[in-house]
């Protein structure tokens, strides 16, 4: 009988009772994909146990729970770890690939928990990662963070597994420090059209980044799901979108075709931070983490040399960096060579190696800032793409961005109200197109008869009522409770004088369009305020028209053209929005409501 592997730390499978071997030897494993979402390539597999319906068991749970009765859920958890690593190796390209396995939080750092004495028969081409899932709460007693690194230290990676719905949260992601978070499907199912998940989604990318950690998300099933977690940052996929557990699953395949192909379908152009980030970072070279201590010294070596080390593992993946200044004892003195073999320092480079912020090189610049402010002693920024490393940011580079950026959003904010200008606008509309998976309303808003108003009460006035209506306007965009519509994202811009646009994607229509009148009800009745109490009971007041004639004019109001935009492929351009509003702005001035709808296309 062939005899099989083992994980390190862990009884044989013959130590358990009869009972037990029989209840495992009908169970399988079924493997599931996880994909570079900028690349395709496979970056490993999750194996799945499967064939519960053969047990007295419902699930994985009620197994795992009925052996900690009984007192062997470690021998249990090893003699399942042993198995999913036979089939496993049995696959086709195996070695290319990372195997994540799920464990049970109770066993973590736990005495005659697997894997915490070495690799797997001393094979380093078998790269692991456990996956802790929030499920279960941690043992209380037990160190988080000193057992993650015990694992560390036996080549064996960490993922947080279905993040956000269970006991841990935050507090867990700070303690453990892990290599991976799987972000639970709850928050990947209709991300594209709920705001708020984005938002979560976009702060734990954010400081995942910040801590070196990248992110899996779970349950991708439609292509908006998978492009809006890509363009949030996330670094890897997993669902039916991109393969369905299999049984039968023979091949670890290099790359999905599917993944290549939904990013062949992206047309949207590269971002700005993209273009500049790829000008600014250093192609430093990374060290494998399997190369010998010596190759520092020559790394270091010469006047211009870096003062840094990026590590990789074997698939490019970032590891964290070394640093010259730690290593001075040994790249100044004549016995460096002999110090850095001296296997009292420990074996290999991860004994030297200091995590670092890691950002996808299509991060949003304030992303980029927001992870390097998070690490107090941060040399830089890993930029990676695709889960691979790319290259580095060092601190001197990012400044330089940061002041480009100060000064561009200068140049480009009304001076007055402090909201985006033209060219921002322009930006964003070019962007609502692209984003042809979610609905879109895109509205033009300006005041009528502002230039009688201005005229006639003075510019102090006029300014306030501007600063009036776009107090409003930045509480929609801010998601406030002043006309912020649930579930959308939204932006708010200021074209110059009293032209304004608001622009608002993902929300349902009927709701966009009842809160885009109540933002008009509402200044109606703000710039009420704005006159003299005579005037206000009038309802119009005297002024000079355009011609230089005395006429009556009614209180100041805003009036509008929104354009609705369908989701579904079109070839609407700006200029096609712009001469939209142009023919309906009349239109709209002229209606009881103050507002004229297009729906295109």
């Amino acid at each position: 009988m062939e005899r099989r592997a083992v994980p390190p730390g862990c009884a044989p499978e013959a130590a358990l009772p009869a009972d037990w071997r029989a209840t495992l030897s009908v169970l399988d494993y079924a493997f599931q994909p996880i994909v570079q979402m900028r690349t395709g390539r496979c970056h490993g597999v999750e194996a799945l146990l499967r064939g519960f319906e053969r047990t007295p068991f419902a699930g994985a749970n009620d197994l795992l729970d009925a052996a900690c009765v009984q007192g062997v859920l470690a021998e249990v958890e090893c003699a399942l770890h042993a198995k999913a690593v036979e089939a496993y190796r049995a696959l086709e390209g195996w070695q290319g690939a990372k195997l994540f396995l799920n464990i049970d939080a109770r066993l973590v750092g736990m005495p005659g928990s697997p894997w915490l004495d070495g690799r797997a028969a001393g094979d380093r081409r078998l790269s692991v990662n456990l996956e802790i899932s929030e499920r279960r709460e941690l043992q209380p007693d037990n160190s988080v963070e000193q057992a993650i690194e015990a694992y560390r230290q036996a080549g064996v990676g960490v993922a947080l597994d279905d993040f956000g719905v269970g006991f841990a949260g935050l507090r867990l992601l700070h303690e453990s420090k892990p290599d991976y978070v799987k972000i639970d499907r709850y928050f990947v199912s209709g991300i594209d059209q709920d705001m708020r998940k984005r938002a979560i989604a976009n702060s734990l990318v954010s400081y995942a980044h910040a801590l070196g950690i990248l992110i899996i998300v779970e349950g991708v099933e439609t292509e908006t799901e998978f492009h809006t977690c890509r363009d949030l940052g996330c670094d890897f996929a997993q669902g039916y979108l991109i393969c369905r557990p299999s049984l039968g699953f023979r091949l670890v395949p290099e790359s999905f075709p599917r993944v290549e192909a939904l990013n062949r379908k992206d047309r949207r152009k590269p971002s700005e931070a993209h273009r500049r980030l790829s000008e600014v970072i250093e192609r430093l070279a990374p060290l494998p983490v399997e190369s010998p201590k010596t190759d520092l010294l020559e790394y270091f070596r010469g006047d211009n040399a870096s003062t840094i080390a990026p590590v990789v593992d074997h698939q490019r993946r970032p590891l964290g960096l070394i640093r010259e200044r730690d290593l001075k004892r040994f790249v100044y003195s004549r016995f460096g060579g002999e110090l850095l073999r001296n296997r009292g320092l420990g074996d290999t480079l991860m004994e030297l190696v200091v995590k670092s912020p890691v950002c996808d090189i299509s991060t949003p610049l304030d992303q980029v800032i927001e992870a390097f402010s998070a690490e107090e002693s941060s040399d830089g920024i890993i930029i990676i793409e695709g889960g691979e490393y790319v290259g580095f940011l060092s601190s001197g580079a990012l400044i330089r961005l940061v002041h480009e950026r100060n000064l561009a959003m200068a140049a480009d904010q009304n001076p007055l109200t402090r909201l985006p200008g033209n060219a921002a606008i322009v930006r964003h509309i070019e962007r609502a197109l692209e984003d042809q998976g979610r609905r879109h309303m895109l509205a033009y808003l300006d005041f009528d008869n502002f230039k009688p108003f201005n005229d006639n009460f003075g510019f102090r006035q006029g300014d306030r009522a501007i600063l009036m209506f776009s107090e409003r306007l930045k509480a929609w965009a801010s998601g406030g409770t002043s006309g912020g519509a649930s579930g959308a994202d939204a932006f708010a811009g200021h074209i110059g004088g009293d032209d304004f646009f608001l622009a608002v994607s993902g929300a349902g229509e009927d709701e966009t369009l009842k809160r885009l009148a109540e933002l008009v009800a509402l200044f109606r009745s703000d710039a009420e305020s704005l006159y003299d109490p005579e005037t206000r009971e009038a309802g119009q007041f005297l002024a000079k028209d355009r011609y230089g004639s005395l006429r009556e004019f009614p209180l100041l109001s805003a009036s509008g053209v929104a354009v609705v935009i369908a989701p579904g492929p079109h070839r609407l351009t700006p200029d096609a929005i712009n001469a939209v509003i142009a023919n309906h702005k009349a239109e709209a001035k002229g209606r009881a409501d103050k507002l004229s709808v297009v729906r295109l296309p």
